[in-house]
């Protein structure tokens, strides 16, 4: 048959019961008119995909409305406001909406001073969660939701169903979950008393078994407590977890700290345009040493300084305002040779231990093991020397400052001359390697 459209009915003012189920009107876009003391109407099988929000407002009296599979799935929330549905049906007592592919109800459907308490079928369909009733009590008598898509209810529709208090609400034929993951929503049945049939649910198992439901909740408190067991391991497994990889990354990043930070400060080095030289440097040799021994290296500068050696102290020659490790890196990277003056007061100075890990680093990567120039003061030995150090030795070339003046092989002027050979062996290299200089 064709749609609805705007229909009146002769002489049906005493018509109470209209039933025209199964009889296929193609859209329920209209309004019928005519019947105004109907109070039974049956339209189970229309196709009401295309739907007026007034084809109910001429039956101000109806109480049951039975429209099962009639396609109000897709017709109600097509609705421009769909309040204005049900607005002239305020004695409704009874609404079966069941098979209409229904996903979702549009709000304002049901929020309307009803007269008496509702009684909703919407079995079925494909609802996931309630639909948004009036959060009022004594509207809703009766919920039927059985063969829906419900594997539990949200906290929010727990609440409404609180302030409701509907007398009876039927969840049969759901996918209803008994997992840790809806435990809330099982102790919620379990002393809501609103769930009328929990002796005829079954519920899927967290393992996937189907179990009946009314058997599981008599065990819901020592299903509580393995949850949390199982809760605390999930969290004492995850804590473990984070501290062993802490604990990892710690010990890789503290055996390489210096590594890590040597790389970072080349990186932000170069950000900064800092280009080190291959060939040419600024500098003969950076002199590392503790504050202590300043007045020795004073010494020590002015002796090399008039041979012709160009020498970077930190005193004279780093620049203000910048992160002194930037400043000691960039010694290194600017310096043919680098000489560690190792006195006690050398060994006491945590910088003294990282300017020779900087040194390692740049020396392994630039492939300038040769580079490393140490003068014992003091008395040292080699075993009190820091491990950074004694892992290099091979390379490293040792000066010792002499501790008997009056000894013929052991004099300040052999040290120098010593030193100065060591500190111009980079020199040669460098002129072997480009004769046109």
């Amino acid at each position: 048959m064709k749609g609805i459209a705007h229909t009146t009915i002769i002489n049906g003012s005493n018509l109470k019961t209209l039933k025209l189920a199964n009889i296929t009107f193609r859209n329920c876009d209209g309004t019928i008119f005519g019947i105004e003391n109907l109070e039974y109407l049956d339209i189970s099988g229309f196709i009401c995909k295309v739907l007026s929000e007034h084809l109910l407002s001429q039956f101000p009296k109806l109480t049951t409305l039975i429209a099962r599979d009639a396609s109000l799935g897709l017709g109600l929330n097509t609705l421009t406001d769909a309040s204005e549905f049900l607005k002239m049906n305020l004695d409704l007592q009874h609404i079966d909406l069941m098979q209409n592919h229904i996903n979702s109800l549009p709000d304002g459907l049901f929020h309307h001073p009803f007269r008496q308490k509702l009684s909703i079928i919407l079995d079925r369909n494909n609802l996931q969660s309630l639909p948004n009733f009036p959060s009022r009590p004594n509207t809703i008598k009766s919920v039927s939701l059985k063969y829906n898509r419900l594997s539990c209810l949200s906290e929010n529709d727990m609440a409404m169903l609180n302030i409701i208090k509907p007398s009876s609400v039927f969840l049969g034929g759901n996918p209803i979950e008994c997992s840790c993951n809806t435990l809330s929503f099982l102790k919620w049945m379990n002393h809501s008393g609103f769930i009328n049939d929990i002796s005829d649910i079954e519920c899927i198992s967290q393992n996937g078994t189907l179990v009946m439901l009314s058997h599981f909740l008599h065990t819901l408190k020592s299903y509580e407590i393995s949850c949390q067991t199982k809760l605390w391991i999930t969290v004492a497994s995850c804590i473990t977890s984070f501290t062993i990889v802490a604990l990892i990354f710690g010990t890789v990043y503290y055996r390489y700290r210096f590594a890590f930070e040597y790389f970072f400060l080349r990186v932000k080095i170069k950000l900064r345009h800092y280009q080190p030289l291959s060939d040419d440097f600024n500098y003969d040799a950076f002199i590392s040493y503790s504050h202590k021994d300043i007045p020795w290296v004073k010494t020590l500068h002015d002796k090399l300084d008039s041979k012709g050696f160009s020498l970077c102290l930190y005193h004279k020659d780093f620049q203000g305002g910048m992160p002194i490790a930037e400043c000691i890196v960039e010694a290194i990277n600017s310096s043919r040779k680098v000489v560690f003056v190792i006195t006690d007061d050398f060994l006491e100075s945590s910088w003294g231990t990282y300017e020779i890990e900087m040194t390692k680093m740049h020396a392994f990567r630039e492939g300038r093991e040769s580079m490393v120039v140490v003068i014992l003061k003091d008395d040292i030995k080699k075993d009190k020397l820091p491990k950074a150090l004694r892992e290099i030795w091979y390379k490293v070339v040792c000066i010792v400052w002499p501790s008997d003046s009056e000894a013929p092989y052991n004099s300040e002027e052999m040290f120098y001359e010593n030193l100065s050979k060591a500190l111009s062996d980079g020199r040669m290299r460098i002129s072997d390697d480009n004769p046109s200089m």
